[in-house]
Formats: C-alpha cells, structure tokens, sequence
C-alpha cells in the first residue's frame, strides 16, 4: 500500500526474491504511468520495475488474498488509507509497517493507529532504518532493523526479504524503532537549518549529538529500550537522514536555515517531508506528558513560531551547566 518511493522500493525487494507484489496506488496518474513506462515513480524514475510488480488504484483487488500487506502510507494519510482497507481486513493476514512519523493528536505510532482502526491486535511488524529508498531500489546493500514482538513471525518475515543487498535485524522493540526513526526526521531538520545558516561542523556536533539524547529521552517515554536508539533505527538512521545527500528533511532544513519560509518551501519542492508532521507530533508529546527536550523545542519554533535560529542555539547556550 502506497506508491511513494519507500512502498515501490520495498516492493522492488520482494520482487527481486521472486515474490508476486500488488502495488496499491492512491495516484491513478502514476499507477497508469507506472503500468506504460515500467518505471518507478517520484525519485525512482529511472528504476525499471519488475515484471512481478502490478500496479493497481484498486485497493479491494490489491490487499483481498494477500498473505503479506507492507503498508509505506504517509503518516498524516494512514489512518484514512487503513480506514478503506478495514472493510476488506483478514485476520490472517500478516501487516508490515514502513510509514515512519508519530500521529498529531492521538501521538500514536503506525503500529498503533493499526490496531486502533482495525480494533484488533494486528499480527504486525515494523521495518525501519537507514534506508534511502532510491539505493534500496538500486540493490545498494542495506540493512535495517525487523521488530515484532511475535518471534515466528519475525523470522519468517526477514527470510522472506533478506537477499544479497538487503538485510533485516530482528528485534521485539516495537515501540523503540518506531520512536527513533520518527525522531531521527526532526534532529535532520535541525541538522539542515544549521548547515543553510552557514554553522559549522562543531555546532551540527552538538546539536546531533544532544539530539541524539533527546531521541532517546522520547523512546524511553513511549517504553523503548536505549539500545535500540544506539542501532540501525536510531542512531544508524540518524546519521543517514541528518548526514545524507538524498535526505528530504535535511534538504527542507538547509531550506529553512537559508531563510525560506516553509509555504515557499513546500511550493517549490512539492513534497512535505515527514519530520514536519512529526515536530509537530512531538511538541504535543512534551505539552502533555511535560517532556523536556529542549532541542526539539526549537526546531519547532523555528518552523512554526518565525524563532530566528540564532535565539535558538543562543537559549540553548543559556541552559544551566548540567553533567553529560
């Protein structure tokens, strides 16, 4: 489910393992283009997809009968896009998370708002970790985290998609890869405004690096496990949308810190990356559960209060003096 470069870059892995993969557009322009041309869609346009891959708008026809569903749905968009699929829900059908962000309001992570529109406990896992989806679907070697607190499940699901390029890690921490990768997109936004605003490579240290503390305060109060922030879905995907050339959010964020406004941004790119719903996200999680995360803060303010980044960084400087 989902047409975007992650969904059509996890579908080129299957293909590749010589798994038949209905594709499920929400874009009936680039499922038909998909269909003629045989190429991917925005970012993967020059990928040739497999003859396995078949694009369909038909959202009945793609998910009835599938032993595997692998949804890569914008977070801002899952909960309608699983609301139409929940007419057609099996329960016997296996689900597996790609979308990567945390739900405004309700601050659900993706597993969650699964089992909230379903009303069942899904059998689920998360897939999630630095992963560009246009390297993925260039079988540039990659490897990523697999969690799913079903063992069985687990390991049926990293042999279904391990091959010679791509290889998943299996963990039980559901919720800690979930909170890191959600988090790593808005330390990337910082990390990018920085690198707009001309700061150099002392000042993106400390902000990375401190961020990294935060993403772990965060992973800590949803239930995760601190080792999980130091693997391939914390730190691993970190570094790779902070310090990556194809980062979306660390592009908005060069945006931003150069002195564009974000309408200017989003107008000109034409795509919202996800830390943008997720600082969002996680500035309601520090107003209700009185989360200090000072970094974060900023980066919202910045965004969304016209905070220049200078007064940011400079309170951040006025801190009290604390251990490390």
């Amino acid at each position: 489910m989902g047409e975007g470069a992650w969904g059509t870059a996890i579908a080129t892995v299957l293909a590749a393992n010589g798994h038949k993969v209905r594709l499920w557009c929400h874009d009936a322009q680039v499922c038909a283009d998909m269909c003629k041309t045989r190429h991917g869609g925005q970012g993967l346009a020059d990928v040739v997809l497999s003859d396995l891959i078949h694009p369909t708008i038909d959202l009945e026809a793609a998910v009835s009968g599938a032993d595997w569903i692998f949804e890569a749905i914008p977070v801002k968009f899952l909960r309608g896009a699983l609301e139409k699929a929940r007419a057609i829900f099996q329960n016997d059908q296996r689900w597996v998370i790609l979308s990567k962000g945390i739900e405004q309001d309700s601050l659900l992570l993706p597993s969650q708002i699964l089992d909230d529109v379903f009303g069942v406990e899904v059998k689920k896992a998360v897939v999630a970790g630095p992963s560009y989806a246009k390297d993925v679907a260039t079988q540039q070697i990659t490897a990523v985290s697999l969690a799913s607190i079903d063992t069985n499940l687990a390991q049926e699901l990293q042999l279904l998609m391990a091959n010679d390029y791509f290889r998943p890690y299996i963990t039980d921490d559901v919720i800690g890869v979930q909170a890191g990768t959600a988090l790593k997109n808005v330390i990337a936004l910082g990390i990018g405004m920085l690198d707009g605003a001309g700061y150099g490579d002392n000042t993106q240290a400390f902000i990375f690096t401190r961020g990294l503390h935060e993403l772990r305060t965060l992973v800590r109060q949803l239930g995760g496990r601190d080792e999980t922030v130091f693997g391939l879905a914390g730190v691993g995907d970190l570094v790779l949308t902070a310090m990556g050339s194809l980062s979306r959010n660390a592009d908005v964020g060069r945006r931003l810190g150069a002195g564009q406004t974000l309408e200017q941004i989003l107008e000109e790119t034409g795509y919202t990356p996800e830390g943008i719903n997720t600082v969002q996200s996680v500035h309601q999680m520090m107003e209700r559960y009185d989360i200090q995360m000072p970094i974060c803060r900023g980066i919202y303010d910045v965004i969304f209060n016209v905070v220049p980044l200078k007064d940011m960084l400079q309170r951040l400087m006025d801190m009290p003096l604390e251990w490390e």
